[in-house]
């Protein structure tokens, strides 16, 4: 992990270091990058994860305040309140009616109607869906549960949520240093360098280090740049351009086949 860190040191502060870069065996660069998502999605999962907490926190002592006692048994619901019940929260509408009586949410922006056998969500005026009661045998919504959901929530969702944003960042890393390989293999053909593609690749996953680190310090402290993504792809360029111009001294001749 040391080692990783050292790295993302040179990479970001000494344009030389590109030279050793380009002729690493490509496991090399592979670990470098994995470990460096890893550790940036680590940090700002748990960062986010402060926020996901006070959002269940805010919901449930909502929950407490507003919902009466709602139990599901083999597919059917009930509630110990007159109905309909209804709560306006803003523009979204809670409604709990399993009468008969409110069969829609026509006539309200957004809103969630739970009726005897189903539960309907409605979204905005075109996306309304609904969803089947009968696959719950047992769940009773009470204070228990609720309270178990503020105290359990975080610890189910955490890994779930760092494993999903490992799986996108890498995707989207990657399919960044592919289509940014262009501006190096553009740059390597204009300055007249000899490198090969896996020469350029291995830049490229340093060189997109600076532009990472940038985005990840930002999402960290919840800055906002306007057009950081202008920002993010012309420092990553400027990165690849000097990184290749820097590689000219010591760059080898493309192998012949």
């Amino acid at each position: 992990m040391k080692e990783i860190f050292k790295e993302a040191g040179k990479a970001i502060s000494d344009f030389k270091f590109y030279r050793e870069v380009k002729d690493f065996k490509p496991s090399k660069p592979l670990k470098y990058i994995f470990t460096l998502i890893l550790v940036i999605t680590l940090i700002l999962t748990i960062r986010f994860s402060f926020d996901f907490k006070k959002g269940v926190n805010i919901a449930a002592d909502w929950a407490l305040q507003n919902l009466p006692p709602i139990e599901i048994q083999n597919g059917v619901a009930s509630a110990d309140v007159k109905q309909p019940y209804k709560i306006m929260d803003e523009d979204l509408a809670l409604i709990i009616d399993t009468t008969g009586e409110v069969t829609s949410l026509d006539g309200y922006e957004r809103g969630v109607l739970l009726m005897k056998d189903k539960l309907v969500y409605k979204e905005n005026e075109v996306k309304t869906e609904t969803y089947n009661l009968s696959d719950i045998d047992t769940l009773r919504i009470d204070e228990n549960f609720v309270n178990a959901i503020r105290k359990n929530a975080l610890w189910m969702i955490f890994p779930i949520i760092l494993i999903g944003a490992f799986i996108t960042a890498c995707i989207a890393k990657f399919f960044q240093i592919f289509i940014f390989s262009l501006v190096s293999i553009a740059a390597s053909t204009i300055l007249k360098i000899k490198l090969t593609y896996k020469q350029l690749f291995n830049i490229g996953v340093y060189a997109i280090t600076p532009s990472y680190i940038l985005g990840a310090l930002l999402a960290l402290f919840g800055l906002r740049v306007p057009i950081f993504g202008v920002i993010y792809s012309g420092l990553y360029i400027a990165y690849l351009i000097v990184a290749v111009q820097r590689c000219k001294d010591a760059a080898e001749e493309i192998p012949t086949t």
